[in-house]
């Protein structure tokens, strides 16, 4: 009689233990499925995009397009601008937030960080060199340090504005990103800062000029481009008398875009007169525009003085250009094997560069652009920047 009792309780118990089991295994599978589905707490990232209040460069298009892949990668960023923005549609592509009453530099220095600091001061990002001064959490892009070098290319407020705030900004700054080991070098040598402080993301082709044609692209024509804002950094007065001493001036056009600037005058050529040398000055060009003069471009001139990066050198060798480049050193590091390097303060030399490779394809086999490509590109740019912001938070 015992010996059935026990057998009998042995088996309620076993029973017993199965349902226990069997509810534990339930509350394990409910409790993954809470977790899985439940929102993560996410680091509160802000972006400071001023750069929508700014007409397009260098500096801007990579504030563009860094944006763009940081929305995507990271969709609760937030991106704050001033309220006179000029680029709308891409305002509203990132969802920007108009904060504050001021626009500029005052917008930056006093508006931003009282926003900053009424949400409890979370990491920013600035991606157009400059940010708030006197705000503790900054993430900041540094593009290059012509203001220091040479200060005779701009005002000598700006200059003096920019020489008293970056140096400022690199050091307190949580960490720094540029967009060449040149220019890394050179923040290290000339603020006194340690390297692992820089990381470096480099530029890349707009989304714009990457999308696939749905027609095919128009064939290479005798046409010489140089792109970039008439400053006399970009050296265009040189090109211009390059190009009326060269074999090419009667059968190549010479096109420069960019925006206008009294460097014609500097140059001895006024702007009437370049018309008879059969060059063109384009303003303005949308990004639709642009490619099409970079399709249709057998050679592109890029002889800047002094550079950081140089995107309309990578976007000439992706539009199979045969380029000509300054030989400074961040373009030996970024285009070595790419390009034909010219001296760019010997008019001579460039007249001889356009001569020996007018008709002739890139040096660049494709194979060697794709690694380049591949290595040069804002979404690579967007997960260093987050990688290393989630890591210095």
């Amino acid at each position: 009689m015992e010996f059935l009792y026990l057998k009998i309780m042995l088996r309620l118990l076993n029973a017993y233990m199965r349902v226990i089991f069997c509810t534990l295994i339930i509350l394990l599978i409910f409790y993954s499925l809470i977790v899985v589905t439940m929102p993560h707490n996410q680091m509160k990232l802000f972006i400071n995009a001023r750069f929508l209040s700014q007409p397009i460069s260098g500096v801007q298009r990579y504030g563009i397009e860094c944006s763009l892949q940081i929305k995507r990668l990271y969709p609760s960023a937030i991106f704050l601008t001033p309220c006179n923005v000029l680029h709308k549609e891409m305002a509203k592509q990132i969802g920007a937030i108009i904060i504050g009453k001021n626009t500029g530099h005052l917008w930056e220095q006093i508006d931003l960080p009282l926003y900053l600091a009424a949400h409890k001061s979370p990491p920013l990002l600035s991606l157009a060199n400059t940010a708030p001064l006197f705000y503790n959490n900054n993430f900041v892009t540094i593009h290059d340090l012509a203001f220091l070098h040479h200060p005779e290319w701009n005002s000598k407020t700006f200059s003096a504005f920019y020489n008293f705030l970056i140096p400022r900004i690199a050091k307190k700054s949580k960490h720094i990103f540029t967009v060449s080991n040149i220019i890394k070098q050179e923040l290290v040598k000339h603020y006194k800062l340690p390297a692992s402080k820089i990381s470096v993301t480099y530029n890349g082709i707009g989304a714009q000029l990457l999308a696939e044609d749905t027609s095919a692209p128009p064939v290479k024509q005798k046409i010489i481009l140089a792109v970039g804002t008439f400053s006399i950094r970009k050296n265009h007065q040189n090109l211009v008398k390059a190009y009326t001493l060269s074999n090419l001036k009667n059968d190549y056009q010479l096109i420069i875009i960019g925006d206008k600037h009294k460097v014609f005058a500097e140059s001895g050529i006024d702007e009437h007169a370049l018309q008879q040398y059969n060059i063109k000055i384009m303003q303005r060009l949308t990004d639709a525009e642009l490619k099409q003069m970079y399709q249709r471009a057998e050679i592109l001139v890029s002889i800047s003085g002094y550079e950081g990066f140089g995107i309309p050198v990578l976007e000439g060798i992706f539009f199979n250009c045969n380029i000509i480049c300054s030989d400074i050193p961040v373009y030996r590091e970024l285009f070595a094997g790419a390009v034909n390097f010219c001296d760019p303060g010997s008019i001579t030399d460039i007249a001889d560069s356009l001569n020996q490779i007018a008709g002739k394809p890139g040096i660049i086999d494709s194979e060697n652009r794709n690694l380049l490509l591949q290595k040069y590109n804002y979404e690579r740019a967007a997960h260093i920047i987050l990688g290393s912001i989630i890591e210095n938070t």
